[in-house]
């Protein structure tokens, strides 16, 4: 597949110098003017987040606090998780001027000339907004890029969707930056010396930046544009690890940051985190 550039046009330098950026079929030009409002709410999240080194050493694949932050921000947008299920009847209508069943497909005309019936259960995903489809993949196995991929190939071949946007994390930049903030963590706390770094993104199999090019470049998604949005060096904030991981507090539902070393005690007040 080609790559296409159109993001440098669309989005402002706050955005651009802050990501990497892959194209395909004119994705974000596509979007900024066919789904211009859900467009804006992606502008709005990119520029709201900042990598922080609690982020980055907390562990968590799919539903780590990554996802879930940013998905929770394009939720308060009014974004959805949703599934496309397909039912398809096929008719066979003897000779050139048949009447048709366009007007009661399900009746007992249709049933006399109903040569085949499939329903496909099709896959999720996590926001969809007008004709737009985006998912956030931080350090989950690379088979959910598969997933993604044939879903938004499947929706934009139905007429579902414009375009669609993946979020995920630069495998070199991440795995770099996470041991030189957990080193300059040990060498301010050496009590800590010793430990293992929390998360360490070197594991090849998981999904990123540079496998989400390679299959978007090989042609997996079909026609469907693209814009895939790698999280990295750029979007860290720059300031040193506490020692703080992000963690989901379920019964509270929200996002805070707690100690990464101990318990969490009883009648704690939380920092939250969000965009």
């Amino acid at each position: 597949m080609i790559e296409t550039y159109t993001y440098q046009r669309v989005f402002p330098q706050t955005v651009l110098g802050k990501y990497r950026f892959l194209e395909i079929g004119s994705a974000a030009q596509i979007a900024s003017v066919v789904d211009k409002g859900a467009f804006n709410d992606v502008v709005d999240v990119l520029e709201g987040f900042n990598l922080t080194s609690q982020l980055l050493l907390t562990k968590g694949g799919s539903r780590g606090p990554i996802p879930r932050l940013i998905d929770g921000a394009f939720e308060s947008r009014g974004w959805i998780e949703a599934r496309v299920d397909l039912y398809k009847r096929a008719f066979l209508f003897p000779g050139q001027n048949s009447p048709t069943v366009e007007n009661d497909p399900l009746g007992a005309r249709a049933n006399e000339v109903l040569i085949s019936e499939t329903y496909q259960q099709g896959y999720s995903v996590d926001n969809v907004k007008d004709r737009m489809a985006l998912d956030v993949e931080w350090n989950p196995k690379d088979g959910n890029l598969d997933r993604d991929f044939s879903a938004y190939r499947a929706w934009h071949q139905e007429g579902l969707i414009d375009a669609a946007v993946l979020i995920t994390r630069i495998q070199e930049d991440t795995k770099k930056l996470a041991k030189q903030v957990w080193d300059e963590f040990i060498e301010r706390n050496p009590q800590h010396r010793g430990k293992t770094q929390p998360v360490e993104y070197g594991t090849t199999t998981t999904a990123n930046f540079e496998k989400a090019r390679e299959r978007v470049l090989r042609g997996d998604l079909g026609t469907c544009p693209i814009l895939v949005i790698g999280i990295g060096e750029q979007a860290w904030d720059g300031l040193p690890w506490d020692g703080r991981k992000v963690q989901y507090i379920k019964d509270e539902g929200f996002l805070a940051l707690v100690d990464s070393f101990g318990e969490i005690p009883p009648g704690i007040t939380y920092e939250l985190v969000s965009i």
